[in-house]
């Protein structure tokens, strides 16, 4: 599994790190040797490699959900967000019970539809622990506040945040179109040299808990617009970057993004990567399009994926 690889001299600062961001797997043993510490982790910190490493299981290891024939769940803070069938719900209780034994969750709740609705937000049904919706995500060492029925969030996109803004350049002006709560909008601020950052919602509750975020983690060059992205982009001038991330409906602003930006990182959910880019390449517009690369960001479904196609517009 992915093991950390850290000098010991940074050991305890970067563990008390990965346990804030809940990215520490705390069923198998920490490794040493003469030089470095590997911790096992489902993501990394910026500044230390990630290495494929075996670790031993704990004497006493995390109650396991396969039992119940569930291989995953998402975490937004201290809520566990499971997606349990039918057949199950007469055992949701006792799976809410298994998620709390976990030292970083609080909060058990389940799935009851599907991400919908102008503002992309999903309801979530309370099954155990604190009865809350609101809650502090961490990831990289950043802390996004957020309320998960008010809100779209995705706690996947950790990785893939983190490589867009590693691959900003000192200078550029960038342009994220449905910014939420602020995810891609923060990382980039903390861990590129961007000049300014035009951060656009047309959900009043993001564009409120992006304000608060930005005074959470200490960021200066983002200005967050409220408004159809359609409308605001006209405001913010020329971009040098631009991320798309309505993965659903992302072809429908499309224009508007190639009119006001160089490079554009689209995304999409789609069963068809190529027949989206013939898609993107027949768009009319006076610019000349071309498809620099793309990549499949995740799995959504049996048969469909969110992939992000990187487009230039120079």
């Amino acid at each position: 599994m992915r093991g950390l690889k850290v000098p010991k001299h940074d050991g305890e600062k970067v563990r008390t790190q990965l346990i804030q961001q809940g990215d520490l797997v705390t069923q198998y043993k920490i490794k040493r040797d003469e030089t470095y510490i590997y911790f096992p982790v489902k993501e990394g910190i910026p500044g230390y490699e990630v290495v494929e490493c075996s670790f031993e299981e704990q004497k006493k290891p995390v109650e396991s959900l396969k039992k119940f024939g569930i291989s995953s769940f998402d975490s937004i803070g201290d809520i566990a967000i499971v997606d349990i069938p039918e057949e199950l719900q007469e055992k949701r209780k006792e799976i809410a019970r298994v998620l709390l034994t976990r030292p970083f969750i609080k909060t058990v709740v389940q799935k009851s539809s599907r991400v919908e609705g102008e503002f992309r937000t999903r309801t979530y049904e309370y099954i155990a622990g604190e009865q809350k919706t609101e809650t502090v995500h961490r990831e990289y060492g950043l802390k996004y506040k957020l309320n998960i029925n008010t809100v779209y969030f995705n706690p996947r996109l950790a990785t893939e945040r983190l490589r867009i803004a590693r691959e900003v350049t000192p200078g550029e002006v960038v342009t994220d179109m449905f910014c939420g709560v602020g995810p891609f909008s923060i990382m980039i601020s903390k861990f590129s040299q961007a000049e300014k950052i035009y951060a656009i919602d047309v959900n009043p509750e993001a564009i409120r808990f992006l304000n608060e975020n930005i005074n959470i983690n200490k960021v200066t060059n983002i200005t967050p617009l409220l408004g159809d992205a359609k409308e605001e982009i006209v405001k913010t001038g020329h971009a040098d970057r631009i991320i798309m991330n309505l993965p659903q409906k992302a072809f429908e602003f499309l224009p508007e993004a190639v009119l006001h930006g160089d490079i554009i990182h689209y995304y999409r959910i789609t069963s068809d990567v190529q027949g989206e880019i013939e898609q993107i390449k027949s768009l009319k517009t006076k610019k000349t399009l071309k498809i620099l690369q793309f990549h499949t960001v995740k799995s959504y479904s049996p048969d469909m994926e969110m992939c992000r196609i990187d487009i230039s517009t120079t």
